[in-house]
């Protein structure tokens, strides 16, 4: 019998670490970095949480 992935387990994962990148982005606002710095961490974030829901949906099938 094959061994289901722990899907579940991935898509917390991957929102943590898109929460991650999400604080990142506000910290180096708050430190006064570029407006563009902050962005492509937030838009790293966006695309963890694309993973994040993608296998969490995965495991709903």
């Amino acid at each position: 019998m094959p061994r289901r992935r722990p899907t579940l387990w991935y898509a917390a994962w991957y929102a943590c670490i898109a929460a991650g990148f999400a604080l990142l982005g506000l910290r180096a606002l708050l430190l006064g970095a570029p407006w563009w710095a902050a962005a492509l961490r937030w838009i790293i974030a966006a695309g963890f949480l694309i993973l994040a829901w993608l296998e969490w949906r995965a495991r709903r099938r």
